[in-house]
């Protein structure tokens, strides 16, 4: 993510148009990473948000934030020195990820005092540091670092804060004549180094951007550089630097796969027009960004461990299924053991105890002489009897395991359409729906906690109309299946389900009109869509009326048997 000193110029900048001369309200601390500062400024309220946390970050917030009742020490400290105070300016060193907030305010005597608040956006050095604007004395830190954490800098009460300790490069927005620097320098590296090493604020994504506006490759060392390379390569630094130190920015959101994958400051050429999108605001894009990122860390890190539990309890039961196959093929082959009890029957004579085995005609198969093994501590009569309860044991056991291995399929039906929930769940929400029907299940243990979750969650399913004006309704989990199909649907209205997989159901609602071939066909497309075999070439849709519908004798969630349906194919486009 491209937080570098390009976009904290653009939010200091936006700070202080919004902020500055505001007042200090109240500060809270979240946790031991963040603090939420709350300012009156041009008759408005503004939260300052800041967290030192895996994502580093300063920006405005609109979000409700639970504050601990008893506040932490530095969250006292802050509130003792700076609530009620002004801002009075705000800076940002060089063109550093640091950002310094000045507040006039009075101490406990009632003596003007100036403070400053220091944001460092370090990575894990990130830091917020209170000083006193006197003497540049550490008041204290969020972090108090000391020579057995960092051996270059301590940041403890009562030291002198220099920022030249963490940063002295080259601010690129000074009047620098780069073709002279690039001669001057004394390594012979690529451009991509040598702006990372030289100057404070440049990432990654702004060396893309210079390399893209002059045409050269970053790997290309400055040595070789020809003069009119040099030419071009100082003409498009410049041409950027001077948008961005007269404040001319242009934030945008940077999409890939349209999904929003990053962030920056001013209009990025190299990118492609569908790849980005303009917006007002440097600290609302940002505030959006990590929001939503902070969404899809939480809903993979979710969709992971429940896949495991998932797929763990799927080859459990596939086990089962194989070894129950195997024993009901031994039941299916019982026959012969009610034969063989038969045939004892008709020749006791022929059978005296202490035999293991005796030769017979068996009359089942034109006399064809048989081989019966024996009990030699039987005589003819209980060997024939246990035959015959071997028999009726088997048979019994092929009933039993038949309706086990119709169980087991019916479960492994229902693991498989969670895993299909689970790649459609796209909300917190949505995955507690889906810990809640498994805890309800018993595949996973009843967590202690409550969920905050809106009402009528199984309400959230999918609404579609198509161009003829017919309603489509499709199910995100099985909880929003149960309720579309067995509740919400009626005995009029159509039914659709892929074939012979996980999947959506999806329901074309009657409204007093004949169905159209078009809404068929595209209920047919929603129900093949959000399925597990969505990506195959053919995929054949069953639909019919919900009068058809009966939920499954498992009474597993999601599932149901259908009668008198028909078959469309849906081919991928």
């Amino acid at each position: 993510m491209s937080l570098d000193g390009t976009v904290v110029k653009n939010l200091v900048y936006e700070f202080n148009n919004e902020i500055l001369n505001g007042r200090i309200d109240k500060i809270y601390q979240n946790n031991n990473n963040e603090i939420l500062i709350n300012i009156r400024a041009q008759g408005k309220k503004y939260r300052l948000f800041i967290s030192l946390s895996g994502n580093p970050r300063i920006h405005f917030s609109v979000l409700e934030f639970d504050n601990p009742q008893n506040p932490p020490a530095f969250c006292m400290l802050l509130r003792k020195h700076l609530e009620n105070g002004q801002i009075i300016s705000i800076e940002q060193y060089l063109m550093d990820r640091i950002i310094k907030i000045n507040i006039n305010s009075r101490d406990e005597l009632g003596l003007d005092t100036s403070k400053g608040i220091i944001v460092e956006l370090m990575g894990k050095y990130s830091n917020i540091i209170l000083i006193d604007n006197n003497d540049n004395r550490i008041i204290d830190a969020l972090k108090r670092i000391n020579f057995n954490v960092s051996s270059v800098r301590e940041i403890l009460p009562g030291l002198t804060y220099n920022p030249k300790d963490i940063s002295n490069g080259i601010d690129p927005c000074d009047d620098i004549d780069i073709t002279d620097l690039i001669i001057k320098y004394p390594d012979n590296v690529n451009i991509k180094r040598f702006l990372l090493d030289s100057f404070t604020g440049i990432s990654p994504q702004m060396c893309e951007e210079i390399s893209y506006r002059s045409g050269l490759d970053l790997n290309i060392n400055i040595k070789d550089l020809e003069d009119n390379e040099l030419s071009i390569f100082s003409k498009s630094f410049d041409e950027i630097f001077s948008l961005i130190k007269t404040y001319s920015f242009s934030p945008i959101k940077i999409y890939k796969n349209e999904i929003f994958k990053d962030f920056y400051s001013i209009d990025l050429q190299n990118l492609n027009n569908n790849e980005k999108e303009f917006h007002e605001s440097i600290s609302e894009i940002i505030e959006e960004f990590y929001n939503s990122k902070s969404i899809r860390d939480s809903i993979s890190s979710k969709s992971s461990n429940l896949k495991k539990i998932i797929n763990k309890d799927i080859k459990k039961i596939s086990r089962k299924i194989a070894n129950q196959s195997n024993e009901l093929n031994v039941a299916l082959n019982r026959e012969k053991f009610k034969i063989y009890a038969d045939l004892l029957s008709s020749n006791f004579y022929k059978i005296n105890k202490g035999d293991e085995k005796v030769l017979v005609e068996n009359f089942y198969d034109n006399m064809k002489e048989v081989e019966i093994p024996l009990d030699p501590t039987l005589d003819g009569p209980r060997n024939a009897s246990k035959y015959y309860k071997k028999y009726s044991k088997l048979k019994n056991a092929s009933i039993y395991l038949e309706e086990q291995i119709d169980l087991g399929k019916a479960e492994l039906n229902y693991l498989n359409s969670i895993l299909l929930n689970i790649d459609m769940a796209e909300s917190p929400d949505d995955f507690d729906e889906i810990y809640e029907e498994l805890e309800k299940q018993g595949y996973i243990k009843k967590r202690n906690r409550k969920l905050k979750r809106k009402k009528n969650t199984e309400e959230n399913y999918l609404i579609f109309e198509t161009d003829d004006g017919f309603k489509i309704y499709v199910g995100k989990n099985n909880k929003q299946n149960d309720y579309l199909t067995l509740k919400f649907a009626n005995k009029k209205d159509l039914w659709f389900h892929v074939k012979d997989a996980p999947g959506s159901h999806v329901i074309l609602k009657d409204d007093n009109r004949n169905f159209t071939d078009k809404a068929l066909i595209e209920a047919a497309r929603l129900a093949a869509k959000y399925s597990s075999i969505s990506t195959s070439s053919n995929i054949p849709v069953d639909y019919t009326f919900k009068a058809n519908i009966k939920r499954h004798p498992s009474k597993k969630p999601g599932l149901v048997n259908y009668t008198n349906y028909k078959t469309i194919n849906i081919k991928k486009e």
